[in-house]
């Protein structure tokens, strides 16, 4: 029991210097079939950001922000779990990707430190169960950071979004 409490131990504290090397993280979503929010922003362990609206978000172009610490923290902790050693693409023909559904946006988040920089892409169009709390973090973690207003206010499950009609109050 001393020896698994000891690993548990050991495991954590690697975990906690890992995120503490994380300089900055940048998220990028792409396209789908429809009006999905096509964007991307980087943000940094110092608390700047820069958000960039492509297409089918609240604005347009670059916008510059900055977090707290604390926003830093949140964000980096709830996409750590899914920080792969290198590149990992979970799309078509991953094992993750056995349930595959057409026309989902997918969304690359890219972690950078010293020493390395790793990304993950993501396909929300990949069902498969084992992806759900992934899915979750990835749909969630922009709304962590002040760059969620810039999207979009409204959002329906599983990283999907509803656009709200022009001209009409939000």
């Amino acid at each position: 029991m001393v020896m698994l409490t000891a690993w548990v131990a050991f495991a954590l504290v690697a975990s906690l210097v890992e995120q503490a090397q994380v300089s900055s993280i940048i998220v990028e979503r792409g396209p789908c079939l429809g009006e999905c929010p096509i964007y991307r922003f980087k943000v940094t362990a110092a608390g700047d950001g820069v958000f960039e609206g492509r297409r089918f978000t609240d604005v347009h172009g670059e916008q510059s922000f900055s977090i707290t610490t604390k926003e830093w923290l949140a964000f980096q902790s709830a996409l750590a779990p899914y920080r792969p050693q290198g590149t990992e693409d979970i799309t078509t023909g991953h094992p993750r990707c056995a349930q595959m559904v057409t026309d989902h946006p997918s969304v690359s988040v890219t972690w950078i430190d010293a020493s390395r920089t790793d990304r993950l892409t993501f396909n929300f169009g990949c069902k498969d169960p084992q992806n759900d709390a992934m899915v979750q973090a990835l749909a969630d973690a922009p709304d962590l950071l002040p760059v969620g207003k810039l999207i979009e206010d409204r959002r329906l499950e599983d990283g999907a979004w509803e656009r709200q009609p022009v001209g009409l109050p939000k």
